[in-house]
């Protein structure tokens, strides 16, 4: 079982283009084996071996999240649902009203016009959904994720090392609802920009948490310098009391797109 996600995952050099946990650790698989929750086996056997699992990077976001720990969760009917992951377009369910030990269960997906039945079992679901994935790669995007990217060059180098002696910090709310970051340069070059990351903390907007980023424009802080950069940080979906700014890791060359320090 799964063993075709296996081969795909071993063929790819491209990091963090399939993200998965590895194999559940001893304590955790005593936990799933002997949990007593009538979860599919087909989902069981997924966890067992892959844990939480991220397919098909598309930018910053993936295409199909697979979710180790299944969360409760209810429609507006009070129907029981467990949630098991998410696509880009859905959320995805098992209906708790149809769990049976050692049998399959039909997958749901709520989409924003409802939700549906999607697939009679687990591992069909996420074979379709995988074969779907990969079509939105043309034939040269694919043979590229395979071979991987190529390293980072002497320059790109020096904005990896670079954006390490950068310090900022919130330190307020422009009248205009953006968020005020003061960012001090301590290394020796100037960058285009600085990523970082932002995420909603109280009030996350209808579609679920936000969780995405911003490049603030520091091109103008020389080095040695410190300056008050203004940044809209999504204030449209979420109030700027709620969003919380913070570091990103440093990226690797797969990151080339999604960090704005590569860019000019």
């Amino acid at each position: 079982m799964f063993e075709w996600l296996d081969e795909e995952i071993s063929q790819i050099k491209t990091p963090k283009f399939h993200l998965v946990d590895g194999p559940a650790p001893a304590e955790l698989r005593q936990a799933v084996l002997s949990s007593e929750f009538p979860l599919p086996p087909s989902y069981r056997e997924f966890v067992l071996r892959f844990g939480n699992a991220r397919l098909y990077r598309y930018g910053s976001s993936y295409y199909i999240t697979i979710y180790a720990g299944p969360r409760e969760a209810k429609s507006s009917q009070e129907e029981a649902f467990v949630n098991i992951g998410r696509t880009w377009t859905s959320h995805v369910y098992f209906k708790e009203a149809l769990l049976v030990s050692g049998l399959e269960s039909p997958v749901f997906e709520w989409f924003s016009n409802g939700i549906q039945q999607t697939a009679d079992g687990f591992e069909d679901w996420l074979k379709a959904k995988c074969k779907s994935a990969r079509k939105r790669f043309r034939k040269q995007e694919w043979e590229a994720i395979e071979k991987g990217p190529p390293p980072f060059n002497d320059h790109e180098q020096a904005i990896v090392e670079a954006r390490k002696l950068f310090r900022w910090r919130v330190v307020g709310i422009a009248p205009n609802e953006d968020l005020r970051f003061e960012i001090h340069n301590g290394s020796a070059i100037t960058l285009p920009y600085l990523s970082v990351g932002v995420r909603g903390k109280l009030r996350p907007p209808k579609n679920g948490p936000l969780n995405g980023g911003a490049f603030l424009p520091v091109a103008s802080i020389r080095p040695g310098e410190t300056k008050v950069v203004e940044f809209d940080c999504y204030k449209k979906f979420i109030a700027p009391n709620d969003t919380e700014a913070f570091a990103l890791p440093d990226p690797g060359p797969e990151d080339r797109e999604q960090y704005w320090e590569f860019r000019t």
